[in-house]
């Protein structure tokens, strides 16, 4: 960063970096996640490069980068509270019914289908499934295009279903 850049950026940051926090602590409230989302704000912001046109343009595309960390943040979170109520309640079920010893085999046997997946199949199924991510964010973090994402995901679905019909896998029964 050249150093006129770095004056701008740094008269900027003291400028607007307080108000910026507590609008995003209001939005999300959480002093935590404020923190987070503040840092992850800056860092795409800088990592993006934007043409500077004023210090309103700055802001401006400053606060649209957070607005998106909190709408994907919150979403996650609801996806993540959805899952753990999902699985509370199949947990509950599953107590009633099952002893705890055939609930641990069905999870067993669930790993065991797993590793019949190619490494790369497994990895986007966790991502979506287990960890709530979007096809975005997958593509983010693994470094593929979104609409690879989209269709390696349902290839990885096809194949898990055809493994688990082809062998006819039922609850509690042994890979």
């Amino acid at each position: 960063m050249e150093e006129n850049s770095k004056k701008i950026w740094e008269g900027f940051y003291e400028k607007y970096s307080r108000s910026f926090w507590f609008y995003i602590n209001k939005m999300c409230g959480d002093q935590n996640m404020a923190d987070d989302i503040f840092q992850e704000s800056f860092y795409r912001f800088l990592r993006a490069k934007p043409v500077v046109l004023n210090e309103n343009h700055m802001k401006s595309y400053l606060y649209k980068i957070a607005f998106g960390i909190i709408i994907d943040k919150k979403r996650r979170i609801k996806v993540e509270r959805r899952a753990f109520e999902e699985e509370k309640e199949v947990y509950k079920r599953r107590k009633d019914k099952e002893s705890p010893e055939s609930a641990v085999i069905s999870s067993l046997v669930m790993e065991k289908i797993f590793e019949f997946l190619k490494p790369r199949e497994r990895t986007l199924l966790w991502l979506a499934y287990v960890e709530g991510y979007s096809h975005r964010e997958i593509a983010e973090i693994t470094a593929t295009k979104e609409k690879s994402v989209k269709t390696q995901l349902f290839r990885a679905r096809k194949e898990l279903a055809s493994f688990l019909k082809k062998n006819e896998y039922k609850g509690g029964m042994e890979p």
